[in-house]
């Protein structure tokens, strides 16, 4: 006789492979309502010349969980966040070319983050691809000026 593969199970397991550094994540998408508010305040670049350009990026970063009733209470951050970096988007394109992806640590509320690119900007951020469930992602990307 076959048992049925159970979710609790699969979690169960994958937690056990999962390295102690790690393991929040676990947490944080399976077992807890973990909600995210990250909004981008400052995006600019400086033209390095030679076709180089360095973003910097002031980000906010808020973490909440919430109980069965929907109780939110902020929780200190300490998580893995991709921030990133796009293109203007060619011809009828909604998106522009992704310059720039790369998780950092983030383990306070404001933050601030420089790195190099190769073309020329149009938008950047914090968790661009809206990969954690935020409450309000239409602010994690902002244009630069």
């Amino acid at each position: 006789m076959h048992s049925i593969p159970q979710s609790w199970s699969w979690n169960t397991n994958t937690a056990a492979q999962t390295p102690d550094s790690l393991k929040y994540i676990i947490q944080d998408l399976f077992w807890d309502i973990t909600l995210f508010e990250n909004k981008t305040k400052e995006a600019s670049i400086k033209d390095l010349g030679d076709g180089k350009f360095e973003v910097t990026i002031q980000v906010e970063c808020r973490k909440l969980k919430a109980d069965e009733l929907g109780k939110e209470t902020e929780v200190p951050v300490n998580d893995w966040i991709e921030i990133g970096a796009f293109a203007k988007p060619e011809g009828d394109k909604k998106y522009g070319k992704t310059l720039y992806r790369q998780r950092v640590k983030v383990s306070q509320k404001d933050n601030t983050f420089t790195f190099i690119v190769t073309e020329k900007p149009e938008k950047a951020g914090i968790d661009p691809f809206r990969i954690l469930i935020d409450r309000e992602p239409k602010y994690n990307v902002k244009e630069i000026k």
